[in-house]
Formats: C-alpha cells, sequence, structure tokens
C-alpha cells in the first residue's frame, strides 16, 4: 500500500514486551518487538504478499500487537481489499483506543468503500483526538464531497492545503474537488501546482479528473 494512505497512516511506534503479558526490558532480546521490527522494516524492500504472510504468521502469535493489526490493515488497503482493510483497523482501535491514526486509517477505508457515514465519524473522531496530518483533512474534504456539503468540504480542503502548501497530493486531491465542484479554471491551476510539485503519474490523474479512475485508486497505487 501507498506511503500515504498508510496515508495517512504509518508514524507507528514499536511496542515492545518479552511475551504476550510480560514487557521485556531488553528489546534485542524481545520476539514480540524484534519480529514485529524486522517485518515493519521489510516494507518497501521485498513483496508486499511476502510481508502479509509474515504478518499473518505474527499475529497468529502476538493478536494483541495494535499496530501489527494496523499493518496489516495497510497491506489489506495497498490491494484494494477495502473490507477486510476496515476489520484490521477496527481490531486496531479495540487494542489501543487512545491511538489516532487507527481512526483515521478507519475512516480512510469507509470512505474508499463510499460509506460515507461511518467515514464522517471516524474522520471527525481523529480530528477531535487532535490529529493534525494533512491527509485526515483531505480525506476528510473528500467525505463531505459525496455528502454534496459544500461548505465543510472546502473549509477541510483549505485546512488540509493550510498545513502543507508544497504537497503534490494535496494539490491534486484539491484539483479534483475543485473540478468536482464544477469549477474547471481552479482546478487546473491546482493540478499544473501539483505537476510541479512532482506529482506521480500525471496521466493518470488526468484520468481520475475525466471520472475515469477512481481518486482513492490513484492514491493507492502511487503513493
Amino acid at each position: 500500500m501507498s506511503r500515504i494512505f498508510a496515508f495517512l497512516l504509518l508514524a507507528i511506534t514499536l511496542l515492545g514486551c518479552r511475551n504476550k503479558l510480560t514487557p521485556s526490558t531488553d528489546p534485542q532480546e524481545n520476539r514480540y518487538y524484534r519480529l514485529y521490527k524486522e517485518i515493519y522494516d521489510s516494507w518497501g524492500k521485498i513483496p508486499s504478499d511476502s510481508i502479509q504472510k509474515q504478518l499473518v504468521d505474527y499475529l497468529k502469535e502476538f493478536p494483541e500487537n495494535a499496530d501489527a493489526q494496523m499493518l496489516a490493515g495497510n497491506l489489506a488497503y495497498q490491494i484494494g481489499d477495502y473490507q477486510q482493510a476496515i476489520g484490521y483497523y477496527q481490531k486496531s482501535i479495540s487494542l489501543n483506543p487512545d491511538k489516532v491514526i487507527f481512526y483515521s486509517a478507519l475512516g480512510t477505508a469507509f470512505n474508499a468503500l463510499n460509506q460515507t457515514d461511518s467515514a464522517e465519524k471516524y474522520l471527525i473522531k481523529a480530528i477531535s483526538l487532535k490529529d493534525s496530518s494533512l491527509y485526515t483533512f483531505l480525506n476528510t474534504s473528500l467525505v463531505y464531497l459525496k455528502k454534496k456539503d459544500r461548505e465543510k468540504c472546502f473549509a477541510y480542503a483549505d485546512s488540509a492545503y493550510q498545513r502543507d502548501k508544497k504537497s503534490p497530493v494535496i494539490c491534486s486531491g484539491l484539483s479534483f474537488i475543485y473540478g468536482q465542484w464544477k469549477e474547471p479554471e481552479k482546478s487546473k491551476e491546482l493540478f499544473e501546482e501539483a505537476v510541479a510539485l512532482g506529482l506521480k503519474d500525471t496521466l493518470a490523474f488526468n484520468k481520475v479528473l475525466m471520472d475515469s479512475i477512481k481518486l482513492e485508486d490513484y492514491y493507492r497505487k502511487n503513493y
């Protein structure tokens, strides 16, 4: 999956315990910590299906690792299995309800399935817990685009843009939003800005603007 929706998603704190119940004082001897770190560090270096197999085996032994559940969700999201991703993200929240990124990831997955009420619920929850990620604000804006709430759509879009005006992802996302609201000149301006900032696969994104590729699929494959 993309680094983005992981966008989103991958500032993971590695936890440690000697076994399922007892904390370890030495991470080097900590199987729970060490095995997960090895899997996490292999992200982008080996095929995702190999990582997925390692995670499945790991979670059989350590199902209580909320971060590993999150990573498994990200892998499911990467291949477009949003329903499976939701299951993993929900498990992460049940294990650690205080970690903001889990709510953002869950809301993003619900949005990919066009389940906008659930997407809104979890993205707003993330923001209420002080999630400051520009991607959370962009995804929330996209939810309100689907809900046809122009005021909230642009409010969250502006919040995303103010957090990083030099992000090709944010500029391209705003280009899409303005295009959907029938403001082609602003859409074109933001698209050109995104390209200048290094937007990946501009041909594919043009297809997004023409509604022949889903925005979520573009980001999933390119970031």
